[in-house]
């Protein structure tokens, strides 16, 4: 090769590069704006970091209704998400990819393989985002998720910090950490012509990032899904792990540490469950808002102190007629948003006039064991 076409070749690689980064950061930016926005869920980003730790929003908002389309969108906000935090720690590879393809194919175009190579790699992290997905609706439906998408269960929480420390000090995490701190050597042992094979290289890249941050991905579920700062905190960490010369070592420390506080948490949850009858619902507003149709407003009260109890989360509402004799007779519930906070807004369908009983449990925050309570009403 002449000193001409090594300059040439070295123009076309720098132009490679360039087109790579570009479409690159493109996307990545592309999944951080939709995920500061909201991703489709009505809240900012950091409107809801916000109010992961502001008392009483949890209780102003209303459950989510899970239907097929929030199904899938909930599914493109993990899948979003997941891009935003992955794909940064896959910029090395996807460049050195591109680069062999150049070199292999001196007349082609390596950016159709590359972004194939690339597409592989975000559907293994697609098919991570639908059981992220399942797992989401599986803990609101038992009460364990609040309205902002972070765990109500202490319990929960610790069991998933605990575990995800573990995890960072297993041999497979190592195995897998190791893969994705080594492009090169994958590159050379996997190797595969033609797109089918990109694709291929790229799924199984894929799979190996996934069995090394999939449980560091889990702690969204203790911090807050949509929670700006743990979704920013996780990605750096996720970077620094893979890329910089200490990152196995990092790694290691932040998992003992992550254990530890897991571990903290369950002992010390262990030992502050609340008694039953240290709280009590108190109705502040009954009033008939249409033809068999009942809007209850109550407050959480601390016995002790008389205190209201802001950003309680109601894990079960029902309603029967008890205090008329007829405890088989029930009605739906539906909790509506709170325009204050330590209020509780229900909207009660029973279609018939006499007394019921609206029966609830919550989960208080800072206390292990659940909160009932019954409210009695009449219904016009």
């Amino acid at each position: 090769m002449t000193a001409t076409d090594t300059t040439v070749l070295e123009a076309v690689l720098r132009r490679d590069r360039a087109v790579v980064i570009a479409a690159l950061a493109a996307i990545i930016a592309i999944a951080w704006i939709w995920i500061l926005l909201g991703a489709g869920t009505g809240m900012s980003a950091l409107d809801m970091a916000r109010g992961s730790g502001t008392p009483g929003m949890a209780g102003m908002m209303a459950p989510a209704i899970w239907t097929l389309g929030y199904a899938g969108l909930m599914f493109a906000m993990w899948w979003a998400m997941m891009a935003a935090m992955m794909l940064p720690s896959a910029a090395p590879i996807l460049l050195l990819f591109a680069r062999v393809n150049r070199n292999q194919k001196a007349g082609g175009r390596p950016f159709v393989p590359t972004g194939i190579f690339a597409s592989g790699y975000l559907v293994a992290w697609g098919g991570f985002s639908a059981l992220a997905t399942a797992l989401q609706w599986g803990l609101e439906q038992l009460g364990l998720l609040s309205p902002m998408m972070a765990t109500t269960s202490y319990w929960l929480g610790g069991a998933i910090l605990l575990v995800a420390g573990v995890w960072q000090l297993t041999p497979v995490k190592s195995i897998c950490l190791r893969h994705c701190r080594s492009p090169m050597g994958f590159l050379v042992q996997s190797w595969r012509p033609g797109r089918l094979g990109a694709f291929r290289m790229g799924l199984e890249h894929g799979s190996y990032c996934l069995g090394c941050c999939w449980f560091l991905m889990g702690l969204l579920f203790f911090g807050g899904i949509m929670n700006l700062f743990w979704i920013i905190g996780l990605a750096g960490f996720v970077l620094l792990e893979k890329t910089v010369p200490m990152g196995s070592r990092i790694g290691r420390i932040v998992g003992i540490g992550v254990a530890a506080w897991g571990a903290v948490l369950l002992v010390t949850t262990t030992l502050t469950t609340a008694a039953p009858n240290d709280y009590r619902f108190e109705p502040v507003e009954v009033q008939p808002s249409a033809p068999g149709k009942t809007t209850v407003v109550v407050r959480l009260v601390h016995v002790e102190d008389k205190k209201p109890v802001e950003g309680a989360v109601v894990l079960e509402s029902k309603t029967d007629m008890g205090p008329s004799g007829m405890g088989e007779m029930s009605g739906k519930v539906t909790q509506t948003a709170s325009d204050q906070p330590g209020l509780y807004r229900f909207l009660i369908e029973t279609g018939m006039a006499g007394k019921w009983q609206l029966i609830l449990t919550a989960k208080v925050p800072g206390e292990a064991g659940p909160v009932t309570g019954k409210i009695t009403y009449d219904a016009k």
